[in-house]
């Protein structure tokens, strides 16, 4: 199979793309700025992606680009817009008008995190821009064809939960689902839905304890919302039973996962 991956130096990208070498894929990456085997391209330039839709001819193209920062989305719609929705769903259009399949990945904060476990089948409820744009271009590509360790204090909510998510599982998963022609939308996520941040952050420092790199970290915990910041989903906990159900992955532990929580 031949695979494109746009936003190929990104996280979820670059496990992608590392994934798919392994399994034997005829691959090419893009990203802003070139690198080895990567091409460089902007989500939003057009005219290359064609070129490179003609040259290579991928079977699928995977969009992992975009403006992911919920606070510069709320701080600067118009790049989100583009970003976020505008340019994932150009490039879905010309996969469609090529007959190229087309993965694209979406985001836990299309939720309004008020109830946490959700499903493929629940309706988005987004209380950002980010979340917004997710959405849209989610339903519209679908219907085309889906902490910082650095000082002294780790800020860490208490209020917010999730799915923490290691990027080579989501690149194992899409390549499964590649493989068996699957459709649809599927939540690609850990298996701990109501995991807090506070909890999360306090795993990761008990498994680095030893190690000599949390002697000078201490954890702050954010007890209540902050009125003024960006609305995040509280309980944005996605159930993951169909991807299990199709493909059974035993996710890393906590712990063991990179820092990021999106």
């Amino acid at each position: 199979m031949k695979l494109l991956v746009i936003g190929a130096s990104g996280l979820v990208g670059s496990h992608l793309l590392a994934a798919a070498k392994q399994a034997g894929f005829a691959t090419l990456g893009t990203a802003r700025t070139a690198a080895a085997d990567i091409h460089a391209c902007q989500l939003g330039n057009q005219a290359t992606l064609a070129a490179l839709l003609t040259e290579f001819r991928p079977e699928v193209v995977a969009c992992a680009a975009g403006f992911t920062w919920a606070d510069g989305c709320e701080a600067d719609p118009e790049r989100s817009r583009q970003e976020n929705l505008e340019q994932p769903l150009a490039l879905a259009q010309l996969c469609a008008k090529q007959g190229v399949r087309f993965v694209y990945y979406s985001s836990a904060y299309v939720f309004d995190g008020v109830n946490g476990n959700y499903t493929e089948a629940d309706a988005p409820r987004p209380v950002n821009v980010y979340g917004r744009h997710k959405a849209e271009c989610e339903r519209l590509v679908y219907q085309v064809s889906r902490a910082n360790l650095a000082g002294d204090e780790l800020h860490v909510s208490s209020v917010h939960s999730g799915n923490p998510t290691w990027a080579g599982d989501v690149a194992t998963w899409t390549l499964g689902l590649l493989q068996r022609q699957a459709q649809g939308i599927w939540h690609l996520a850990g298996d701990c839905p109501q995991l807090t941040r506070h909890a999360w952050a306090r795993e990761i420092l008990q498994g680095l304890q030893g190690l000599g790199q949390t002697e000078r970290v201490r954890l702050v915990v954010q007890a209540a919302v902050d009125p003024a910041a960006t609305p995040r989903p509280l309980a944005s906990g996605l159930d993951t039973s169909k991807i299990q159900t199709f493909i059974p992955l035993v996710c890393r532990a906590a712990h063991d996962l990179p820092i990021s929580f999106r």
